[in-house]
C-alpha cells in the first residue's frame, strides 16, 4: 500500500522495524528478542501471508528467513488455501525443497556424529553413553535420543537451540553441540541460496 500511494518514508518506517526479525547476520539472529512473524504481535499471522507480504513489497533481504519460517511450518502448513496464504507456485516449489534440503544436510550430520560418538569411549559413570556400566542396547538407546534430538523430528526450528545435557555427560555432548552450532552458521549462510532467492545474502 505506501508503495502504491507513494509513501516511501512510511515504508522505510515499517521495513525498518522488522528488520531486527527478519536478520541478513547469523550474529543477528542469535540476540534478536523476537524472531519472524511473531513480530506482527496477535493475532500473529500465517507465515505464508507474510512471505506473500515480502514477495509483494519487494522486501528483499527478509525473503531467506521468512521462506524458512514457511517452510518450518511443514506440508500442510505450506499448501494452506486461507485468504492471503497461498503461495504462488514457484514459491511453493522453492520452500518444499528448501526444506528438504535442510533434513537431509541435518540427518547426514546427525548421522556422523552419533557414528562417530560410537567408536568413542565414555568413563563418566554416570553417562549413558559409558561403555563399561551400559549395556549395548541402552548405549545405543541413548545414541539414538542424540541422533533424534539432532533432527528435532523433521520438526520445530532447527536453527535454533540444542542441549544434550539431559543424555549424556558433558564431555560427549560437547561435540555434538558444538557440531550442530557450527553446522547452524553454515546452514544461515546458505538460506538464501537453499530458498531459491539468490546466491548470498547481498543478493537477497
Amino acid at each position: 500500500m505506501t508503495t502504491k500511494y507513494g509513501f516511501s518514508d512510511v515504508r522505510e518506517q515499517l521495513v525498518d522495524s522488522i528488520k531486527g526479525a527478519y536478520p541478513t547476520k547469523w550474529e543477528g539472529a542469535v540476540i534478536a528478542k523476537v524472531l519472524g512473524e511473531d513480530i506482527f504481535g496477535s493475532p500473529k499471522p500465517h507465515p505464508n501471508a507474510v512471505l506473500n507480504l515480502f514477495i509483494e513489497q519487494s522486501v528483499k533481504f527478509a525473503l531467506p528467513f521468512a521462506a524458512y519460517r514457511a517452510a518450518q511450518g511443514g506440508f500442510s502448513s505450506l499448501i494452506s488455501n486461507e485468504p492471503g496464504t497461498v503461495l504462488p507456485r514457484l514459491t511453493l516449489a522453492s520452500a518444499l525443497h528448501g526444506i528438504e534440503v535442510i533434513q537431509a544436510r541435518l540427518a547426514g550430520l546427525a548421522h556422523s556424529v552419533v557414528c562417530h560418538m560410537s567408536l568413542e569411549e565414555c568413563r563418566d559413570r554416570t553417562c549413558a553413553v559409558n561403555v563399561d556400566t551400559n549395556p549395548p542396547e541402552r548405549r545405543m538407546g541413548a545414541l539414538n535420543k542424540i541422533y533424534d534430538a539432532m533432527v528435532k523430528g523433521g520438526k520445530g526450528d532447527v536453527l535454533f537451540s540444542l542441549s544434550l545435557g539431559d543424555i549424556a555427560c558433558v564431555n560427549c555432548a560437547k561435540i555434538p553441540e558444538n557440531d550442530y552450532r557450527l553446522w547452524r552458521m553454515m546452514i544461515w549462510e546458505e538460506l538464501p541460496r537453499i530458498f531459491g532467492v539468490g546466491e548470498g545474502w547481498e543478493e537477497a
